[in-house]
């Protein structure tokens, strides 16, 4: 069954039995794919809302209850949690994609692979495991543990992959040289990173692969639509996974198309994901892509530069677009950089402004920083030098940035 008719079996069974999707797309078939631009696009506070109206788990739902054997939910970093639910056979789908994406990534029978992540209803961790098991490779659960007693199981099991967030692998590596555990990463080949733009960002993945010694791999998905992007071991970034998603690129402002080359927003369509289904989802995810495929001839429009912010990030400082992976690269890019956080705030004027707090071991190092940041940016940002340890440690899904502008109705005119 190609893609259109997967995505018409789809259509047709949700307008039949669920009562989200039967309300916004009613009943419809496509002559082709690209006739899917004509239905409406849905964002997590559509899927809020109806969860909001009907708790606890909302009317998008494509069967009865008593189908549903996986429920997981979203980590609230941006608002509301939202519940997800999956059926056995939405949970085989998303075993996998998990699978493809470890793959790619070189991974398979003999690894053992460490999952550096937190028991809890987050898909992740469980998705991972379930990816690694369906790869013939051995998974050894990691959570519970400090990074102390992980960094001594993996020496003990010698373990030759990792999967974390890009802020706890830059953290285990200096908990690794502050330790004396160096050799507990000696056996260690690659690092697969997920839950933020970070192992997408240059400077960020160049400082885990010399941190821990091993290929850094990024990979992209959510909870409510599953993991629609894969590494590119060839030629790095990432493929979008279009063997299971339709995926558009649009304008966030007007939900437009945007020709190859440019930057927009990814909207996916899952087409393994039935049992709680996501039509034409706006992911919040800024990414470009061209035309061409990568060097390797890799199937998947290939995003070089991986997942480059999200929309929910973005600010508009005196008229710039400014995402904080942007930051964080030029950040960085200087080997004394610890832990950092972004502050946008309005000064006594009215005018947006932009402060950086770093941790820095040469704080000479901060007029540097200030001066790539102005070249790059086009920005004047205020860099706050502070000495290690000062800064709240991040080891998840990091929380960098603080917004203190008050909301548009807030503002006061300027001069007034």
């Amino acid at each position: 069954m190609d893609r259109l008719e997967r995505l018409n079996a789809l259509l047709g069974l949700v307008a039949q039995t669920n009562a989200f999707q039967r309300e916004r797309i009613g009943e419809v078939r496509l002559a082709e794919l690209d006739e899917l631009s004509r239905l409406p696009l849905t964002h997590k506070e559509d899927l809020l809302a109806d969860q909001a109206a009907q708790p606890p788990f909302g009317t998008n739902l494509t069967f009865p209850i008593e189908r549903y054997t996986h429920v997981h939910q979203t980590s609230g970093t941006t608002g509301a949690t939202l519940r997800v639910l999956d059926t056995p056979e939405d949970w085989a789908w998303w075993e996998l994609c998990l699978a493809q994406v470890l793959r790619a990534a070189g991974i398979g029978t003999g690894d053992r692979v460490m999952l550096a992540y937190s028991f809890g209803p987050y898909v992740h961790f469980w998705a991972t495991y379930a990816g690694v098991r369906a790869v013939g490779a051995m998974v050894v659960p990691l959570g519970g543990m400090d990074s102390v007693q992980r960094l001594e199981t993996m020496r003990e099991y010698r373990a030759t992959a990792l999967a974390c967030t890009p802020s706890y692998a830059l953290h285990l590596a200096n908990v690794a040289e502050r330790h004396g555990l160096c050799d507990a990463i000696e056996s260690l080949e690659r690092v697969v990173c997920a839950g933020e733009p970070g192992a997408s960002i240059p400077a960020v993945r160049e400082r885990i692969e010399a941190g821990l010694g091993a290929h850094c791999f990024d990979h992209a998905g959510n909870s409510e639509s599953g993991a629609f992007a894969r590494p590119c071991d060839a030629a790095g970034g990432l493929h979008l996974a279009e063997d299971e998603f339709i995926c558009e690129l649009v304008d966030p402002h007007t939900g437009e198309a945007v020709p190859c080359g440019g930057e927009g927003e990814l909207v996916v369509t899952a087409l393994g994901r039935v049992g709680f289904p996501v039509i034409r989802y706006a992911t919040g995810d800024i990414v470009d892509h061209l035309a061409e495929p990568c060097p390797a001839g890799h199937p998947g429009r290939w995003l070089p530069r991986g997942i480059l912010g999200r929309t929910d990030d973005m600010v508009v400082i005196r008229g710039m677009n400014v995402f904080p992976s942007a930051i964080e690269q030029i950040l960085r890019e200087s080997p004394g950089v610890g832990e950092f956080r972004i502050t946008f705030y309005a000064d006594p004027r009215a005018m947006d402004e932009i402060k950086v707090e770093v941790e820095l071991a040469q704080p000479v190092e901060a007029r540097a920083i200030q001066a790539r940041l102005r070249q790059r940016l086009g920005l004047r940002v205020r860099i706050v030098p502070v000495k290690p340890g000062i800064l709240p440690t991040q080891l998840g899904k990091a929380r960098r940035v603080e917004d203190l502008r008050p909301r548009p109705t807030e503002r006061e005119p300027v001069g007034g």
